[in-house]
């Protein structure tokens, strides 16, 4: 059979014996809102909480907090949002959540959403200052929004390796924080609790609760989106429990249980915009290791034509560390409250480092970093034929395969 993935704006393909594939893990779209505009209206009408109309007073001035190009176009919610701000009496301005992300041209911005007359933060610039979480992260946040009146969150609920679901709360920390305090906060990934999938006694998804609280979100707008990036379902309203309904409803979609692990996984994260860089690629490792048995192979393919993303200056630890030492100084650096370090939990590094030391698998990328990547513990391959061939010279000719697509959002169980 024909095994065919999505690889920047193209494909990678393989011809295997059909008695070699597991499964492919490819989940159907649900049934999408045809209508969104109405279906928007329809819950700003029934929010879980307070109405819009309640919350935005005649002469506030709002941030429209919404997201970068690496996750799915807001649009179709986001100005139908800001006329029904403006009906209200209020002004509004648009505020990108990049996160440590690069900013966005202003190509990139009017390509995305219509305009670049928009507020990015800088992750290392001055910070509004507001604590500490009860888990120790500093509550640092770009220093202009501070001068909003309320605060609106658009945006969208999907699996999230690190809080367990995207949305909401994910608009202040990463969003807007500081590189500081995204560090802190990305490092609890390695405490326990932190799972795809999972709110509940994850305080990766605490922390940032508590700092959105802190800075004050006063609505969300949030759509649930199918794999198909098309909207399952649109919530409205209370930061802490509209986001739990829209998570919920994105359990549902997205949890998939294995029918037993695969000597070989290939797995992408969905092809552009989300393999635009290493720090977008690298999330579909997430659900293929729920999906590899202990000394097998995951071919990762994933374009990146952005390069590494945030991680350029730190990739050089791929090359001087062992995949346990990276894992371990990680842990010690938790402990011991040092978690102001480059080399944060959420980076490549810790990902490939789970798959070669945790699973102890071989690790194949396929991407335009491979020169990059030749004095790492990660092995390369030109293309996906190559990389099946190198991980069949580690498990054998008939090694049993799973092809996990688009496996940024999946929530593999066994």
């Amino acid at each position: 059979m024909e095994l065919r993935f999505s690889y920047g704006r193209g494909e990678q393909s393989i011809d295997v014996a059909d008695e070699r594939v597991i499964e492919e893990i490819a989940l159907p779209s649900v049934e999408g809102i045809e209508d969104v505009p109405a279906a928007l209206n329809a819950a700003l009408a029934d929010p879980v909480g307070p109405p819009l109309e309640k919350i935005i007073e005649r002469g506030d001035h709002v941030a429209l907090m919404t997201v970068d190009f690496t996750r799915p176009n807001p649009t179709p919610m986001l100005w139908q949002l800001a006329k029904r701000i403006e009906a209200l009496g209020a002004t509004y301005q648009i505020v990108i959540g990049l996160g440590n992300h690069r900013p966005m041209t202003d190509a990139e911005l009017d390509e995305f959403i219509g305009t670049h007359d928009v507020l990015q933060p800088d992750s290392h610039g001055p910070q509004w200052e507001l604590g500490a979480t009860s888990l120790g992260t500093p509550i640092e946040v770009a220093p202009f929004m501070k001068d909003f009146d309320k605060r609106v969150v658009c945006g969208f609920i999907e699996p999230s390796y690190i809080a367990g679901f995207s949305g909401g709360r994910k608009m202040v920390l990463p969003g807007v924080s500081s590189s500081r305090s995204i560090s802190h906060n990305h490092f609890l990934i390695l405490t326990e609790g932190r799972k795809l999938g999972v709110l509940d006694g994850n305080p990766v998804h605490q922390d940032m609760t508590e700092a959105a609280l802190a800075v004050g979100v006063d609505f969300i707008c949030d759509a649930v989106v199918s794999p198909d990036d098309s909207y399952a379902e649109i919530v409205c309203g209370d930061l802490v429990q509209a986001h739990a309904k829209g998570a919920e409803r994105s359990r549902r979609i997205y949890e998939h249980t294995i029918a037993e692990k695969a000597d070989i996984v290939i797995c992408t994260s969905g092809g552009y915009p989300y393999d635009i860089d290493l720090v977008q690629a690298k999330k579909t490792l997430v659900p293929a290791l729920e999906c590899i048995r202990p000394g097998g192979a995951v071919i990762l393919l994933g374009e990146c034509p952005d390069g590494w993303g945030g991680e350029a200056p730190f990739r050089r630890l791929l090359e001087s560390e062992e995949p346990q030492t990276i894992i371990a100084e990680m842990r010690r650096r938790l402990a011991d409250n040092e978690t102001e370090w480059h080399w944060a939990p959420c980076s490549t590094g810790f990902l490939f480092s789970s798959v070669v030391h945790e699973r102890q698998a071989q690790l194949i990328v396929v991407s335009e970093l491979n020169d990059e990547l030749t004095d790492t513990f990660a092995d390369t391959a030109p293309d996906l034929a190559s990389a099946v061939a190198m991980a069949e010279e580690r498990v054998g000719p008939d090694a049993s395969i799973i092809a996990l697509h688009d496996g940024r959002r999946v929530i593999c169980r066994d």
